[in-house]
């Protein structure tokens, strides 16, 4: 850096100039059957922050007693990265899908706090993880997710992950991304690994 200035005042000014010429954000979605979705929009989400965008994270069915390796990371930064988890993961167990149900962490309740960031205005970056078997499932209507998408923050970027998105889905995105499984090691017998699957 030159002497007449320094690291943080051009990370300032950095910051000014973007939030003056911010462009249009667009919407991302990762599916298919193949690993990679989450893995994909999570390193979207490094990348955003790295630029000092503000960004949030909702998972949808993903809420075990073991937290992913992500919640881990996110709770030891304290702060730039908020990773929020609603509804049982379909691998949990009768006890963790109660305990999700008796904290009130439900879908439901993920989708109204997803709403919230949607439209907020302070958040550069949002991702709604496995936003598609929520609808698929029948617990977010399609039509409200389509809402969503139009309706969001004219800056903001916006991710959607999870398997089956339907055709009406992908007609709003700007990037899609299909994840094709060709070959997993899980049909071997190797089971999920900590740091890797979760």
């Amino acid at each position: 850096m030159s002497a007449g200035g320094n690291f943080e005042d051009h990370d300032r000014l950095a910051r000014v100039l973007w939030e003056q010429t911010r462009p249009q954000g667009l919407v991302h979605l990762y599916t298919g059957n193949g690993k990679g979705k989450t893995t994909a929009a999570l390193g979207l989400a490094l990348r955003a922050l790295g630029r000092d965008r503000k960004v949030a994270v909702v998972q949808f069915l993903k809420r075990t007693s073991v937290m992913t390796g992500e919640m881990v990371f996110a709770e030891k930064m304290d702060g730039p990265l908020t990773i929020r988890q609603f509804g049982a993961s379909r691998f949990a167990t009768k006890e963790e899908q109660q305990a999700v149900e008796d904290s009130g962490q439900t879908v439901e309740r993920g989708w109204e706090l997803a709403r919230e960031l949607v439209s907020s205005g302070g958040l550069d970056l949002v991702v709604l993880d496995e936003i598609t078997h929520v609808v698929k499932n029948g617990q977010v209507p399609l039509a409200d997710l389509i809402e969503l998408v139009r309706g969001k923050e004219r800056s903001l970027e916006l991710v959607l992950t999870g398997r089956y998105a339907p055709p009406e889905l992908v007609a709003v995105c700007d990037y899609v991304t299909e994840m094709r499984e060709v070959k997993h090691p899980y049909h071997n017998g190797v089971r999920a690994r900590e740091g890797t699957e979760f």
